[in-house]
């Protein structure tokens, strides 16, 4: 069963900066302090993205105006955040998470080296291939021109991707602008160039295009976590891409470490007050949401993780163009930690009605509100609620659940049969049993496209090779079970036909693992209409 979080341990650990650790000063080591202690006078905190462009991270000003830097790392690192959400930090190898955010950042590489130096992590460069960053298109240049307010969010979600699975390869996808023709744009590249999850720390105000978008979140085999905000409780202001049927909306929570006689875990925690929360006007209540969500439409959030910047709450990033190490929070911290938590576990593929039908391997946080709603919209509680939906990750919980080949749905290739001689861009066809989530087709080892809605076809690139050719379709149910199908066919040129021989013709255009720009550039040029993203 979960278990609440206590009022009085929240309570107490607000009052008493005597259990903060001390500034240990070797390198490589863990180094939070209190978040108070490091605030000048006047300090106060400040949403990153002004002007209408939506990232959810808030980070600490003085008294002018200006980020207050120091020389050492401010906040929770990444030794208390894997203690704190039960993370095994050897897990990850392999996968790949993308992250979408607005405008260029120079020193990306350069500072996540501080970080992950700093921190004992293992480095991660683009020559090892371990860090990855291309425009909105996909490409590695031309990257669009760094942007102040923008480079300390990119900073945030990708050294909390780093503290939470040090070993997961990172693509930073730097989107033109912070409209929707540029971050819409970029959801879409991160869904095709290899990406195992992606997270989105950014959104804004339902304008009445939410349900034409639902399309650019539906991305089967790849799990889409998003920030639920920074402004509390929005009322009849509901906000997107958080309220997407098909992202995990990410809320926001004070973690605070204490004394293991306070509790064993060695951290109480509470809902934020500033964590997103809000109910969708044009987007349905989907079947996976309980009973008790108070309203008729998608409410976020879904689960949670630490995004107060106050209270001994804030996470410590670098961010060597802002004057060094920065106090901060927000829940673009939270979507990027979820994300990494639920990739290196084996759920990079998750969807909201995976954590629902597991409420029980996350940690119940039953106190705290984000607004006077008067209802679990904005008041923390146990079971699911706005603010923090069914609670906090525990990492070895996650990763018990599925994971089991051979488990999965049923799954058969109808077309073509075994052993068939076929023609260059023949169509490939799957079944999909019982109980399954989705499908992903692969040529050779390399994958073509994950698909869950019917038909469950493909067409095989015109470039593959004449020859012998393994065809693998594999099933996957909601825990990630899986089941293969194989067959072996030969391609032996010529244009395709409708039969074994011939090849399949017709079928969907073939959707690469990795795309490419001209296809990339035809999708964008598919978006209706210039949104912008407002400040939630």
């Amino acid at each position: 069963m979960r278990t609440a979080v206590l009022a009085t341990g929240l309570t107490l650990a607000l009052t008493s900066l005597a259990v903060a650790s001390p500034v240990p000063t070797s390198p490589g080591s863990p180094r939070p302090t209190t978040a108070a202690a490091a605030l000048p006078a006047g300090a106060r905190f400040v949403h990153r993205c002004a002007d209408g462009q939506g990232c959810k991270s808030l980070v600490a000003v003085d008294a002018s105006g200006k980020i207050v830097a120091n020389a050492t790392p401010v906040g929770h690192g990444p030794a208390d955040l894997q203690k704190a959400y039960n993370i095994d930090p050897a897990l990850g190898a392999g996968v790949t998470v993308a992250l979408v955010d607005a405008f260029g950042y120079s020193n990306i590489e350069a500072d996540l080296a501080v970080y992950r130096s700093t921190f004992g992590l293992p480095p991660c460069t683009t020559a090892s291939g371990c860090l990855t960053v291309v425009n909105n298109v996909g490409d590695p240049a031309p990257l669009p021109a760094d942007d102040q307010m923008w480079i300390g969010e990119t900073a945030l979600d990708v050294q909390m991707v780093s503290a939470a699975c040090p070993l997961c390869k990172i693509i930073v996808v730097q989107a033109s602008s912070a409209g929707g023709t540029g971050l819409d744009l970029g959801q879409k590249t991160a869904s095709k160039i290899g990406a195992d999850a992606i997270s989105d720390s950014w959104g804004g105000f339902g304008n009445g295009f939410d349900v034409s978008e639902e399309g650019d979140f539906n991305v089967p085999g790849i799990g889409v976590f998003v920030s639920s905000g920074d402004n509390g409780y929005t009322g009849a202001m509901p906000q997107y891409p958080t309220t997407s049927a098909y992202v995990i909306s990410v809320g926001g929570t004070t973690l605070i470490k204490v004394d293991p006689s306070v509790n064993p875990r060695g951290f109480v925690e509470g809902a934020w007050s500033g964590a997103g929360s809000s109910c969708s006007t044009t987007i349905p209540k989907p079947a996976f949401q309980p009973a008790q969500v108070p309203c008729g439409g998608r409410a976020g959030s879904d689960i949670s993780a630490v995004a107060d910047p106050d209270h001994n709450s804030a996470v410590a990033i670098y961010v060597g163009g802002q004057g060094g190490w920065q106090q901060t929070g927000g829940t673009s911290a939270a979507s990027p930690l979820a994300m990494a938590i639920f990739a290196a576990a084996g759920h990079a593929d998750a969807r909201p009605d995976f954590v629902y039908k597991h409420p029980d391997i996350f940690l119940d946080i039953a106190q705290g509100q984000n607004g006077t709603c008067g209802t679990k919209l904005c008041l923390s509680s146990t079971g699911w609620d706005g603010p923090t939906g069914l609670g906090t990750i525990d990492q070895a919980k996650l990763k018990a659940i599925g994971n089991v080949a051979g488990a999965g749905p049923d799954v058969a290739i109808s077309f073509p049969t075994d052993g068939a001689t076929v023609a260059a861009g023949f169509t490939i066809e799957a079944t999909l049993g019982s109980g399954g989530s989705y499908v992903t087709i692969d040529i050779d080892g390399t994958k073509l496209q994950s698909l869950n809605v019917a038909p469950l076809d493909v067409s095989a690139p015109m470039a593959l090779a004449d020859g012998p050719h393994t065809i693998t379709a594999t099933a996957f149910d909601l825990d990630h079970n899986s089941k293969t199908a194989m067959i072996n066919i030969v391609q032996g040129g010529g244009s395709g036909g409708g039969d074994d021989t011939g090849g399949g013709g017709g079928g969907c255009a073939a959707g690469g693992g990795t795309g490419g720009v001209g296809g990339l550039l035809a999708l964008g040029a598919l978006v209706v209409g210039a949104r912008r993203r407002k400040s939630a």
